[in-house]
């Protein structure tokens, strides 16, 4: 088809645009949530290194324990929201019915966390740690028990609104966030009744309360509220069932994605401080475009699973092919400065003469894997809205774990190629998780994605019609692009 061919051209072009004004406000939210976490880090790092650690201490253990729970009922209610919202045929549930029961499902396991973070003193000696670093740690998990609730309703009420293509409230939501940090450092802090240390935690609280407040009256004030449907317990059990069986992959993924890195960081530590020091930055960078990647795959995974529950395989087919193409352009092109000024990179971060002359080498490498994980990131949410979240963690798991860990300490240390062979690992590990996931992704049978869609969400009844198999790409008047 010829390049000039209008009709070729319009449907790309509404779906990029569609695209791009979703995702601009999802990364302005990552952005103010960044910020959120910074203000909490000064508080924390004006008071000395052992407020910090115990900082970190306690978030050992709340990724390792409560995170599964963010990742998996996340990545459940995207695919089951986003379907069950545009399949407007009978037989489907409301999809705040969906939320309410993943929220069900974590206030029964969060019981448990909070028996385990109260009681925290048989994990913490495992660690060796400071006393005063222990008591720090401790108290920090007695606040979690407070927010971290907020966190995860909160993830979930943001499912819901994603699956409906309300993007922009959550850069409203996150500023409450923003704001109730800062006031709450201001309450707690020097220039109101001086806490100390407890009155940090107390600040969180007050961030994560105010965004999860936000989000709540934002559902229960506008319209969206219609989808929320009856607060009943029928189908508790069966919805239980589903949204763990796609939720336990979600939370694999994000472990795993998170573990490498951690073990990545823990080799580094026999190469020296200044080995260390050197990971830090580049993790840092990587972080930083990991966290876009994220937010990016919460709008494709949205819009994947909105085309398939309005049964529109081709459009659905349109919409991987063009957020594959456009996060692939832009990640590149982010990732262009590495690539032809890697010393002025580095001296932007560091004004450590010694430190640049070691960066500069790893940052082809940095530039590499960067891509590739924001690029992988977006092919896992295509999976994620097809239902596929199995198959992405098991791909994510075998490349990074069976692959690229003993390939990099292979090059590391056997080979002596220190940090670049680190690296060397992990790019290959990435390549093969982009590379895979694009290859699951573009050989999809669309239609049958979107017949086991139907099924799923309970309008199986009402089979993909040939007519719709063949439709055309992009209805513009469906309000899915309004």
């Amino acid at each position: 088809m010829p390049q000039n061919d209008d009709t070729f051209r319009r449907p790309w072009l509404a779906e990029a645009y569609y695209q791009f004004s979703k995702a601009l406000p999802m990364g302005l939210a990552g952005t103010l949530r960044s910020t959120t976490g910074i203000l909490e880090l000064q508080a924390l790092g004006h008071m000395g290194s052992k407020p910090l650690a115990g900082r970190s201490l306690s978030l050992l253990i709340v990724n390792l324990t409560g995170y599964p729970f963010m990742y998996g009922l996340g990545g459940a209610l995207e695919t089951l929201c986003s379907q069950g919202f545009t399949a407007t045929v009978p037989g489907t549930k409301k999809i705040g019915v969906y939320v309410q029961h993943a929220i069900w499902l974590f206030l029964l396991a969060n019981v448990f966390l909070a028996i385990l973070w109260l009681n925290p003193t048989t994990f913490l000696s495992m660690l060796n740690a400071d006393a005063e670093v222990l008591h720090y740690a401790k108290v920090y998990l007695a606040f979690e028990c407070l927010y971290f609730p907020c966190i995860i309703v909160q993830t979930c009420l943001k499912r819901f609104l994603l699956a409906q293509g309300l993007m922009q409230p959550t850069v409203g939501f996150e500023m409450a966030g923003l704001v109730g940090m800062w006031a709450g450092l201001r309450l707690f802090g020097d220039s109101g009744w001086n806490l100390g240390f407890i009155g940090v935690p107390l600040a969180s609280t007050i961030a994560y309360f105010a965004v999860l407040l936000a989000n709540a009256l934002y559902i229960y004030m506008t319209p969206c509220r219609s989808e929320w449907g009856a607060f009943t317990i029928s189908d508790f059990r069966p919805n239980a069932r589903l949204i763990t069986a796609l939720g336990v992959p979600c939370a694999i993924s994000g472990i795993a994605s998170y573990g490498f890195s951690d073990l990545a960081t823990l080799a580094v530590t026999s190469l020296g401080a200044h080995g260390l020091a050197i990971q830090a930055v580049l993790n840092s960078i990587k972080g930083a475009f990991a966290r876009t990647g994220s937010y990016l795959s919460m709008v494709i995974s949205s819009r994947t699973g909105n085309l398939l529950g309005d049964r529109n395989p081709q459009g659905a087919k349109l919409s991987a092919n063009v957020s594959v193409l456009m996060t692939l352009l832009s990640a590149t092109l982010i990732a262009l400065p590495m690539l032809i000024s890697p010393k002025l990179i580095a001296s932007f971060i560091t004004k450590d003469p010694e430190l640049i002359l070691s960066l500069v080498p790893l940052m082809p490498l940095l530039a590499l894997v960067t891509v590739l994980d924001v690029v992988s990131n977006v092919l896992t949410g295509v999976l994620r809205g097809q239902s596929r979240q199995a198959v992405a963690a098991a791909v994510r798991v075998v490349a990074l774990y069976v692959v690229a860990v003993p390939l990099a300490w292979l090059l590391c240390f056997a080979v002596g190629w220190g940090l670049a062979g680190l690296w060397v690992g992990m790019a290959l590990g990435f390549v093969l998780i982009a590379g895979t996931e694009a290859w699951l992704v573009f050989t999809s049978d669309w239609v049958a994605e979107t017949e086991r869609c139907m099924e799923r969400i309970g309008a199986a009844k009402w089979p993909l019609s040939p007519l719709l198999a063949e439709a055309a790409p992009i209805d513009e008047s469906t309000p899915l692009l309004q």
